[in-house]
C-alpha cells in the first residue's frame, strides 16, 4: 500500500489511517475526499503520513415509488 504525506493530493476518497512521528492518539482515522490535499500536522510538522484504509463506495439511490392520486 502506498503511503502519502502532507501536501500530497488525495487520489481516492475514503478513510485514511493517519500516522504521526510524535505521540498522538493511536489508530487515528480521517475521511478525505479525492482532489483535496492531505494536511500538515500542527504538532509534528512534516512527520505525518496517510494510508488508504477504506475507499469510499457510493451506494445506489433507493428506488422511489411513484405516487398516484386517488379519486375520492
Amino acid at each position: 500500500m502506498k503511503t502519502f504525506k502532507h501536501g500530497d493530493k488525495v487520489p481516492v476518497s475514503g478513510v485514511y489511517r493517519v500516522s504521526h512521528l510524535l505521540p498522538h492518539p493511536a489508530g487515528q482515522r480521517e475521511m478525505y475526499f479525492e482532489g483535496s490535499y492531505f494536511p500538515v500536522c500542527k504538532v509534528c510538522a512534516g512527520g505525518v503520513f496517510y494510508r488508504l484504509e477504506s475507499p469510499y463506495m457510493p451506494m445506489a439511490a433507493p428506488a422511489v415509488p411513484q405516487l398516484t392520486t386517488a379519486v375520492c
